[in-house]
């Protein structure tokens, strides 16, 4: 009975050794910073919205970028779901906005002979790809806030030993009229007056956020004009002559115009979305970052 109690008393010490040992071997991985080599992420939206990378310039896929990521296991699985429900979402945003285009496609071919028949129709395709769109951009735009916040993150944990200034990050939410972009150092939203400090102080910083400020007006004046053109548009579905007799011809400019605005204001912020984070790897890895 003696014996089998040393033996289990031994082998239980070797077991909490070897423990203990690939602990501290996992430590002193990190503490070391042997990871210090592992490049820098940049993560740019095309035109579709989609999440691509770039690392030193050049496009990788996604699968490198989680290979890389691996440090953390939890983010790496985080960021390869996340990446896939991007994607997932742009197909379904583009699915409702091709209902939407086939359905003013129906009406236009049946300009001359429009009814309440062919506009309840068309009214209710549009409908339905409106509300699919919206579905498919919010998963969308979560989704890439999600990928955007786990890169950064990466990113911060390679090189936070070589920072010798604060580490910005952005984020964006939906606003009245589009889309607002923040910048934070840590958890801390930073104010106008810092960020127009800090575009002072780093000439290349101000370089690209001027650029994203530009289109951030812009996005704003296309979310009014939207904003315009869909009161006009809402207001000449309830009027009184499109539900008593046949509607005029005014109904597919007003349709062609809001289509194009939503567009017009999307590549916007897309724009202004990118050059943002541009302009914070400026400030956060100054030459280290090459451009793509």
């Amino acid at each position: 009975m003696k014996n089998h109690v040393f033996f289990f008393g031994i082998l239980f010490f070797l077991m909490s050794q070897s423990g203990f040992g690939q602990s501290s071997e996992y430590q002193s991985y990190y503490s070391q910073s042997n990871y210090i080599d592992l490049p820098v992420v940049t993560l740019k939206e095309n035109f579709f919205g989609n999440p691509i990378y770039f690392i030193e310039g050049e496009k990788v896929k996604a699968s490198e970028v989680r290979a890389y990521m691996e440090i953390m296991p939890g983010d790496a699985n985080d960021f390869s779901q996340t990446h896939t429900k991007a994607i997932t979402g742009t197909a379904i945003s583009l699915s409702g906005q091709l209902l939407i285009f086939g359905a003013l496609g129906y009406a236009y071919d049946n300009r001359n002979r429009l009814n309440n028949q062919i506009v309840g129709n068309w009214f209710i395709a549009t409908t339905v790809g409106g509300v699919g769109g919206s579905v498919g951009r919010i998963m969308n735009r979560q989704s890439v806030r999600k990928v955007n916040t786990l890169i950064e993150n990466h990113n911060y944990l390679i090189r936070q030993d070589e920072l010798t200034k604060p580490y910005l990050k952005m984020d964006f939410r939906n606003n009245f009229l589009g889309e607002k972009i923040d910048i934070y150092d840590g958890p801390n939203l930073l104010s106008k007056n810092r960020i127009n400090q800090y575009m002072l102080d780093y000439p290349e910083f101000e370089e690209y956020f001027k650029k994203s400020q530009r289109n951030q007006n812009w996005s704003l004046a296309m979310g009014l004009l939207d904003l315009a053109s869909t009161f006009v548009f809402v207001g000449y579905i309830l009027s009184p002559q499109i539900q008593s007799s046949a509607p005029s011809n005014i109904l597919l400019p007003l349709t062609i115009a809001n289509v194009g605005i939503g567009v017009s204001g999307g590549l916007f912020r897309r724009a202004a979305r990118n050059q943002t984070r541009v302009a914070l790897m400026k400030f956060n890895f100054g030459d280290e970052f090459v451009d793509y």
